[in-house]
């Protein structure tokens, strides 16, 4: 089945709409095959006759009443298009919005890989362009397409009753018009796709450019953005000349061909009408028709070139669809009560692209314990601790929560018993109540007082003048990065998670106020196995168990007081921070030679 096919299967569920398009469709021909009937009656039975002779008041009579007829076919035509119209409209708008819905829903099931490899902007656009582009074909595709096939098979039926040479002669002209029309719609299939990737890039361009629209101006890097949407800007305009050069040279064949046929019916019958085998009535009545054929024909052109957008259009949005989800939820998933938030790790290891990330991670956090996990940039800490909500699965060794390893538990179940700080800090566009309680359905303001105050986000939120009910601007902005960390903080706690996962959430906060949110978490009746990712060593001291990683093993495990004895990494660390540099410069921690590398107990001194 090819991608348009597939996606053409949206509609199926109003088809029921689908089809009174098509009922109405076929009520607007009809009623437009009367016109020409009765132009034959005025010619031929009011103008001709008023030539020679007859009775002028029973002429004016007829005109009247004919023309009256004609009126009305029109009134009645205009209406039943309105209604077409309307119908054509609910049809594809309604397939549109399931269509959306189903890559928005098959896009949030995708693993972090797939935001990795896909562009936001690019993504944008084919939630947006090319999803238009298919609801372009189901709307205008089925009002031409529909109403071309009807209007030339009805004129051609009745072409054929007033006079079959001249219906033959009509139809010559139709199989080079077909032919013609799928060679355009071949030909356009390419720079189509051209256009839409364009398309594509230069969304990603503005996405980028908004997004990161403060680090343009620190870096007075405008002319060199400008530049850089210039390009893309004039890539979109030759992909789309490129594309119009196809239609432009297609298109005046398409529109010759039809004025040929035209000519050739006219030429023919004017002959017949001077040599009185039809009459001038029956002439005037078969060109009308004849323009019914006419027609439809010189819209295939239009209909081949909305066929090749959404074929395109088709395959970038199948190109989404087709690729599955890394992640999903067992068939069967053991759902225990409750899970208790004892994590461990056997063996973990994990690579991207051949890169290994993670290799033999050997933990074990015992329900309520706090584990700290420190080390240089890049050396797998966050990545470890996205094991546990399985934002992607090891390639070797199990990551087990209360003994059960994270593939065999639902999904849902086991990513509602996390609560996460994430080290990029994201607030949505909504209110400080909508963002601590996102999630969360009916929560009480009491709760989320409580989840501010232990967050320390209380002190800055209550003197707000509209509190809770203050709007915070896209991605937090309004906020300072402290006060970001802390909303964050007390939106994972509103979840009342067995599991707490702080990924350098207190890394724009300053120390008294790190120390008392620490102080809170320590203080629950309820604890958390919480995971703290961080670099300042007053955020560890207190932690039941300190990790220190380096190239994707760890290194060095203990408490606060024994790595500091042991005198490795951690307590490098140590004297950075705490008075150990070379005046007043601090010296950069050394990273453990990659032929060093080690784990369990070992010290880095040992390693060396």
């Amino acid at each position: 089945m090819t991608p348009l096919r597939r996606l053409l299967r949206a509609a199926r569920p109003h088809i029921g709409w689908a089809a009174l398009s098509v009922a109405f469709s076929v009520l607007v021909v009809t009623v437009a095959l009367v016109p020409p009937a009765i132009a034959q009656r005025i010619v031929d039975e009011v103008f001709v006759p008023s030539v020679r002779e007859g009775d002028f008041s029973s002429r004016t009579t007829l005109l009247v009443s004919l023309v009256a007829g004609l009126v009305v076919a029109n009134v009645l035509r205009a209406g039943l298009i309105f209604l077409r119209n309307n119908l054509v409209e609910v049809y594809s708008q309604r397939a549109q919005r399931d269509l959306k819905q189903r890559l928005y829903d098959h896009i949030q099931a995708q693993a972090f890989h797939f935001f990795h490899r896909t562009r936001t902007g690019e993504l944008m656009a084919r939630m947006t362009n090319d999803v238009e582009m298919v609801r372009g074909l189901l709307a205008q595709g089925l009002l031409q397409g529909a109403s071309g096939i009807f209007f030339f098979v009805g004129a051609a039926v009745l072409l054929a009753m007033l006079n079959w040479q001249l219906a033959l002669l009509s139809a010559l002209a139709s199989p080079w018009l077909f032919i013609a029309a799928l060679k355009l719609r071949t030909r356009m299939r390419p720079t189509t796709a051209e256009v839409r990737a364009q398309f594509s890039r230069l969304n990603t361009r503005v996405q980028e450019t908004i997004t990161g629209i403060r680090v343009v101006k620190a870096f007075m890097r405008h002319a060199h953005e400008l530049l850089r949407f210039q390009k893309e800007n004039a890539g979109l305009t030759a992909a789309r000349n490129r594309n119009l050069a196809v239609w432009a040279r297609y298109l005046p064949a398409l529109e010759f061909l039809s004025g040929i046929s035209s000519a050739i019916v006219l030429l023919a019958g004017g002959w017949m009408v001077i040599k009185g085998r039809i009459t001038l009535g029956t002439w005037v009545q078969f060109n009308g028709y004849l323009w019914m054929i006419v027609q439809p024909m010189r819209t295939l052109g239009d209909v081949a070139n909305q066929v090749a957008m959404a074929e395109s259009s088709a395959e970038r949005l199948c190109e989404i669809l087709d690729t599955q989800p890394a992640v999903t939820s067992p068939v069967s998933p053991r759902r225990p009560a409750r899970l208790n938030g004892d994590v461990e790790l056997r063996g973990v290891s994990w690579a991207v692209d051949g890169r290994p990330i993670l290799n033999g991670i050997e933990l074990h956090a015992p329900a309520g314990s706090t584990i700290a996990i420190m080390g240089p940039t890049g050396c797998g800490k966050t990545s470890l601790v996205n094991l546990i909500p399985r934002f992607f699965d090891p390639d070797a060794g199990q990551v087990l929560v209360d003994g059960i390893d994270v593939r065999e538990l639902d999904l849902k179940q086991l990513r509602s018993s996390v609560g996460l700080v994430a080290q990029e800090t994201f607030l949505f566009s909504d209110t400080l109540y909508g963002n601590l309680t996102y999630g969360l359905e009916d929560a009480s303001i009491e709760r989320v007082r409580k989840a501010a105050a232990l967050a320390q986000a209380e002190e800055f939120i209550s003197p707000l003048e509209e509190g809770y009910e203050t709007v915070v601007g896209e991605r937090g902005v309004g906020l300072s990065g402290g006060q970001k960390q802390r909303a964050s903080i007390a939106r994972a706690l509103m979840k009342q998670a067995p599991i707490l996962i702080l990924d350098d959430a207190t890394s724009s906060v300053d120390m008294e106020t790190e120390t008392r949110i620490q102080k809170a978490l320590r203080d629950l009746e309820a604890r958390a196995t919480t995971f703290i990712i961080a670099h300042r060593i007053s955020s560890v001291l207190h932690a039941d168990q300190i990790l220190v990683m380096d190239h994707g093993q760890i290194v060095e495990r203990g408490r606060h007081e024994e790595l500091v004895r042991r005198g490795g990494l951690y307590a490098e660390y140590y004297r950075v921070q705490y008075g150990g540099g070379n005046g007043d410069r601090p010296q950069v921690p050394r990273r453990v030679p990659r032929e060093a590398e080690y784990g369990g107990e070992r010290s880095a001194a040992e390693a060396s």
